[in-house]
């Protein structure tokens, strides 16, 4: 965890307040954020923005609202000015979670997708759903169309002996959208009534004859659904919960429009975009289908939601040219603003004490900050430091975030420090390095320039928009260990430049990345969208 998260973190759970009932309707703007990472639950950068950009919000806008991922102990809270609204414990819990059941998830999205396509050729009259496995399409296809719907009840899933719960959930959520129920026998319709309620609508199964049939096959699965785990099955169920408390917000508040961020909760984006019909704001962090190792139910959730979305934030000009490139979004629907940084926290401060601590004393501190991830490219860090050590025997490569795999004597892993001493390993470092593969913009970056250190960069992703080469830091190639060693080696021979590129990093951060002007831009976003 970063120091930004650890300090988000730090800073909520000692500020959060119970959310008053009874929320009194706004006459300004009221803004619903959807992330899937909300304090205390922060991977990484997305949960940083996110929390971050709320606070600041809230200071020009009405009300904010976050709609977020369940936390065990914590209901709907306030965090300041925000009002922070938390998915109840999924009903299935992620343990009972099945590969089958997954898949039948992943087919009603399907299918529920498909009336789009099926609308632009030809419009029905009505829809007829059949058995609980399909429900949750028809209720979805029900609100977005308002077309007339009747449901074949051939059995009630929860008085089965043994009730499949996922089954329930979407029994429970469908009823209430039927218009007219048949019955495959006077038994179920007796069930029907005694169950859920339903005294009319209910008809007998009539007999009839197809005459001409057409039939629409979900699409495959864009990964079998073993490959899929009992985390995914949770987060699908976060998403489906979200959609439901933004509608239900909806109907006792006010939203004047909606803004996802992060792959992880773009189905509920998706779904709360279908049932109000707000307009909706995305903000790409990253593209999850270009990823190295992209994580399969994001990519299915990404592709869903970009034909839903109304305007597009970019947190970089190259999160710019991937959603045009990888999505065919018009560049004039997407604008830029990237992540920010707290310059009051994120400054340089002595660091005598940890220095010593970890005997890091007359060292050239090379420092890494990163989750332990293929993507962010520290096996060309470890070999270019590796061969460094030769001729600079004092070089030390801390890394925080790393496992010690390395046994090196030139190498340091902390996976875990408190925000304060990570602050001061910035500011004790000589340099910073972020060699990553890929990295749409790299908040460790301004963390590290904002406690004034001079950074090394990687001439991909975000990271040229936030170094100036040869003014903030450098830029070298990806994926080359000489170009790393080339660069420590250079800035090692020159440490006035070390520190005229840190106080140029600083400076930067202050006038180009701080939350208050983030924030202004993002509410011109909004304005643009609400005309």
């Amino acid at each position: 965890m970063s120091g930004s998260e650890q300090l988000i973190v730090q800073n909520f759970l000692q500020g959060n307040r119970k959310l008053a009932t009874g929320l009194q309707k706004a006459d300004g703007v009221s803004v619903g954020i959807l992330s899937y990472e909300y304090p205390p639950t922060i991977f990484g950068g997305v949960g940083v923005h996110v929390t971050e950009l709320t606070r600041h919000l809230a200071e020009s806008i009405q009300q904010v609202h976050v709609f977020t991922s369940h936390v065990k102990g914590l209901d709907s809270q306030k965090a300041g000015s925000v009002y922070v609204h938390r998915s109840p414990e999924p009903l299935v819990p992620a343990s009972r979670f099945s590969f089958k059941v997954f898949e039948n998830m992943m087919t009603n999205f399907n299918v529920a997708g498909m009336k789009e396509k099926h609308l632009s050729n030809g419009k029905p009259d009505l829809l007829h759903s059949h058995e609980e496995l399909t429900q949750w399409a028809a209720t979805e296809v029900k609100i977005d169309t308002h077309l007339p719907s009747v449901m074949m009840a051939h059995s009630t899933e929860v008085n089965r002996p043994r009730p499949d719960m996922h089954n329930v959930v979407v029994e429970q959520n469908v009823v209430d959208e039927v218009d007219w129920f048949n019955a495959a026998s006077s038994y179920m319709r007796r069930k029907l009534n005694q169950t859920v309620g339903i005294t009319s609508h209910v008809k007998g199964l009539d007999g009839q004859k197809a005459v001409s049939v057409h039939s629409h096959s979900s699409s495959k699965l864009f990964a079998p659904a073993s490959n899929y785990s009992s985390k995914n099955f949770e987060r699908m169920i976060t998403n489906f919960n979200v959609a439901g408390m933004v509608k239900k917000h909806l109907s006792n508040g006010k939203l004047d429009l909606l803004h996802s961020h992060g792959g992880l909760i773009q189905m509920a984006a998706t779904e709360a975009k279908i049932d109000t019909h707000l307009p909706l704001v995305m903000t790409a962090h990253s593209t999850e289908v270009n990823r190295p190792i992209p994580d399969m139910l994001s990519v299915v959730m990404e592709q869903n939601v970009v034909d839903k979305v109304d305007r597009f934030i970019a947190v970089s000009k190259y999160m710019r040219r991937e959603l045009n490139q990888t999505f065919d979004i018009d560049y004039s629907k997407i604008t830029v603003i990237p992540n920010g940084v707290d310059t009051t926290v994120f400054k340089h401060r002595e660091a005598d004490d940890i220095r010593r601590k970890y005997q890091l004393d007359n060292r050239f501190v090379v420092l890494f900050v990163g989750r332990d991830d293929p993507q962010k490219g520290v096996r060309y860090l470890v070999n270019a430091v590796k061969k460094l050590a030769e001729q600079i025997p004092e070089i030390m490569l801390v890394m925080v975030g790393q496992q010690d795999i390395y046994n090196d004597k030139h190498i340091l892993c902390l996976q875990h420090v408190s925000r304060s001493e990570l602050v001061r390993l910035y500011s004790l470092s000589d340099v910073f390095v972020l060699p990553s593969v890929y990295e749409p913009f790299g908040i460790v970056l301004l963390e590290a320039m904002s406690c004034e250190t001079p950074c090394i960069g990687i001439r991909t992703g975000g990271m040229p928009d936030i170094i100036d080469h040869n003014r903030t830091g450098l830029l070298v190639g990806p994926g080359s260990d000489e170009g790393l060693s080339d660069a420590i080696a250079r800035l090692y021979d020159d440490p006035e430049t070390r520190y005229r590129m840190g106080k140029k990093g600083r400076e930067k951060v202050i006038s180009d990345f701080n939350w208050k002007d983030i924030s202004a831009r993002t509410i011109g976003v909004y304005q643009q969208v609400l005309g």
